[in-house]
């Protein structure tokens, strides 16, 4: 063992958890991904202690289908390693297990954390910061140092038990949002966990708890502080999470908006309010997000659209742009504080270039134009069905749909083929057995 892996120290401090018996929780064993379960029966098998920890619980006690199935566990990364040939290491500050699986799944395992360690800041400050010694822990400093209490759960599969060091159970049944620990000093620590308490009572429909409510409201100015790549990965997964809607408004009454995106604040809030155009146009995008994977082009192309000019009908929307170079011009004052990143803006003006010519080209010159040979036609498509609030962009939609429908038949045919092609020249000049034939020339010669 290396200087670098300190082994997990035992023992709970003296806190006891609150152990929930099979008979009192509605987890099972048949919700929780096969191999997920396959993780833990090794590790157990093996020694250690293994759980299923996070918001996998969280989900499957709220009857939600879990989108991650994560592991905590006393085996050190190495060790973990040594049990998975399909693993790999990664992490600076402190090392993770990621094991892959077929179909590009990962399941990422832990070792328990120390409650000594710091938050782990994923920024460009990194790349220069000196790797630390991994200090572990036990259960109870891993759930400690968690963010909500309805994350710090962890389920026992060795005794099909939950194990509660934090309060979260109850927190579930009373529908409360709360932080682990003092608000104050957990936001200090790292700001992002307020856009966190904030997205899961705006999903779970959960109210935030007084004293983190208080907090986040006292202490909003501390957004600024965090990593901007960072805060914009949490806001872009909330925009795509189906209930973007109810996150901005909660992200508003918590004074944390007006940091992130001020523009749609205007006016006392007009645009967030029931009812308003921005208001349907994402309900429809939420509805979309419910259902499948939206890229995040087609989401932040729409709140540009509501900038600066603040449109309240669909019909004038495309007439206040008179040519591509009014669209980019328009840009330039969008996403003043959200750090979108600069491949992004130019994917959104690529789009809106687009979506203003279809909506500026006669119907019947549109459908000879070819409009699947257009790289953004499917986040278009996107595009015309969220604002197509009283059916007046029905026909060029259908032939968007068409068009991308189109394109991914071409790009179908194009991969068979390739795969094919490969096949063939990748057989070419060598015999069954995959040796060179007599004669063939090295590709040094």
């Amino acid at each position: 063992m290396t200087s670098k892996e300190k082994s997990p120290t035992r023992g709970n401090n003296g806190i006891e958890p609150r152990v929930y018996t099979r008979k009192e929780h509605t987890v099972s064993r048949n919700d929780i991904d096969y191999d997920a379960l396959k993780i833990m029966y090794r590790l157990i098998r093996h020694g250690f202690r293994a759980y299923l920890v996070g918001g996998g619980v969280r989900d499957l006690l709220l009857d939600k289908k879990p989108k991650d199935f994560d592991i905590a566990t006393d085996a050190t990364p190495r060790k973990i390693k040594n049990l998975f040939r399909n693993c790999r290491i990664i992490g600076r500050r402190f090392k993770l297990a990621h094991i892959f699986f077929k179909d590009n799944k990962i399941i990422e395992v832990s070792t328990f954390r120390d409650a000594s360690d710091p938050v782990d800041i994923e920024d460009d400050s990194e790349k220069t910061s000196p790797p630390r010694d991994n200090n572990y822990g036990t259960e109870q400093t891993d759930a400690c140092r968690r963010d909500l209490t309805i994350n710090g759960l962890f389920y026992d599969l060795s005794t099909f038990s939950i194990i509660d060091y934090v309060g979260g159970m109850d927190d579930l049944k009373n529908k409360l949002i709360r932080i682990i620990g003092d608000p104050r000093e957990r936001f200090i620590e790292d700001p992002v966990r307020m856009i966190r308490a904030v997205r899961h009572a705006a999903r779970s429909g959960f109210t935030l708890e007084d004293t983190c409510e208080s907090a986040i409201k006292t202490h909003h100015k501390l957004i600024l502080e965090a990593s901007q790549v960072r805060v914009y990965e949490e806001i872009k997964k909330d925009l795509c999470s189906g209930s973007s809607l109810k996150i901005l408004r909660l992200l508003s009454s918590t004074s944390i908006l007006q940091h992130l995106l001020p523009e749609l604040e205007v006016n006392n809030g007009e645009l967030l309010q029931e009812g308003s155009f921005f208001s349907r146009v994402f309900e429809n995008i939420d509805v979309t997000s419910a259902e499948e994977e939206v890229p995040i082009t087609a989401i932040l192309a729409s709140i540009s659209l509501f900038m600066t000019a603040y449109p309240d009908s669909t019909v004038p929307l495309h007439e206040q742009y008179e040519d591509k170079e009014d669209i980019i011009d328009h840009l330039t004052s969008c996403f003043v504080k959200l750090a979108v990143p600069r491949k992004e803006k130019e994917r959104i003006e690529e789009l809106l270039s687009l979506w203003h010519r279809v909506l500026t080209t006669p119907v019947d010159k549109l459908k000879k134009s070819n409009l699947e040979r257009r790289r953004r036609v499917d986040e278009l498509a996107y595009l015309l069905r969220w604002f197509n609030l009283d059916n007046i962009y029905d026909e060029q939609l259908e032939i968007a749909l068409a068009a991308t429908e189109k394109r991914k038949n071409q790009a179908r045919r194009k991969g068979s083929k390739s795969n094919s092609g490969g096949n063939a020249s990748g057989n070419k000049g060598r015999n069954r057995r995959g040796r060179k034939r007599p004669g063939q020339n090295s590709g040094n010669s």
